[in-house]
């Protein structure tokens, strides 16, 4: 399954954010995109100290494959003044996994306090030995966000023109959960990861009582579709301008996952389910924390 997915857990994590560029989804929006206001101002995020804990398992087997957690810190300050909070996720293989398939995940997002954006964003994925960093800089007011790869000691840098919007793919999930969609709707957004555009379209389609470890969360369920496309329109391209970018469509939207969230209070990320060419993952959340210290780990 993508690893940011796995790491960014519930990160429905998806990807991906839309503003109104062409798109080859035979799915029609029932919504303007909910990525083109940008610097609108958010308000507080009510989600700082949070920590949530999931179970991944391979749904054919039922065998329990890796640990799973995402914890929000507090805001804090770069060493220039930007103000950012936090977000940060790590999937592990738990020991007899670890034989055959070494999986040690980790991804980080900043982002803005008051409008949500995402800032800056990392991703460090080792599976089976294969080791992989990805740092993106996002730059919103110009619709670039700067990327930095590492892969067997070789460094890549590369600018991205994206759409207006555009978000890491945990950073989006906090997004969604602040949304109260409606069932029978679709909405679409557009997210960056460092390697493609990912143009989402999230639908609502039931509401369901999902059983967890924890106790029964009432939830909306989601059905979700991603498209991935590279952008073909050279940064600042009408006399300077910023603009959304043209893009060249490298894989046709398909369904990606079925995803559950609360409708407590909060909005809680409570399982995804993931097709990928080797069966279903699923996610289930197994532990919430409020007002946890951060430790950056």
């Amino acid at each position: 399954m993508h690893n940011f997915f796995k790491t960014s857990v519930i990160a429905l994590a998806l990807a991906a954010l839309t503003s109104g560029c062409a798109t080859t989804s035979a799915h029609v929006m029932d919504a303007t995109p909910q990525s083109t206001r940008r610097h609108e101002v958010r308000g507080n995020f009510p989600y700082k100290g949070e920590r949530l804990t999931f179970d991944a398992r391979h749904v054919a087997t039922k065998a329990s494959l890796a640990d799973a957690f995402v914890q929000v810190g507090y805001e804090n300050k770069m060493d220039d003044g930007t103000r950012y909070i936090p977000i940060v996720a790590n999937a592990t293989s738990k020991s007899i996994v670890r034989l055959f398939a070494k999986l040690d995940d980790r991804a980080e997002v900043y982002i803005d306090p008051d409008t949500w954006e995402s800032i800056y964003s990392y991703k460090h994925l080792n599976e089976n030995d294969r080791d992989r960093e990805y740092s993106v800089w996002f730059w919103n007011d110009e619709n670039l966000a700067s990327v930095e790869r590492t892969s067997k000691g070789h460094t890549v840098k590369r600018d991205y023109t994206v759409p207006v919007g555009t978000m890491d793919s945990m950073a989006w999930v906090y997004w969604v959960r602040s949304l109260d969609l409606e069932v029978g709707k679709t909405y679409s957004w557009f997210s960056f990861d460092g390697w493609t555009i990912n143009k989402i379209d999230l639908k609502v389609v039931a509401v369901e009582d999902v059983w967890t470890p924890i106790g029964f969360f009432k939830s909306k369920k989601f059905e979700i579709w991603r498209e991935r496309s590279q952008p073909i329109t050279p940064h600042g391209a009408l006399s300077g301008a910023f603009i959304d970018p043209a893009r060249k469509v490298e894989v046709k939207s398909y369904h990606l996952a079925s995803a559950w969230i609360g409708v407590d209070e909060r909005r809680t990320p409570v399982r995804l389910v993931v097709s990928t060419g080797i069966g279903e993952f699923d996610l289930l959340l197994k532990n919430v924390e409020d007002n946890v210290a951060w430790t950056g780990e």
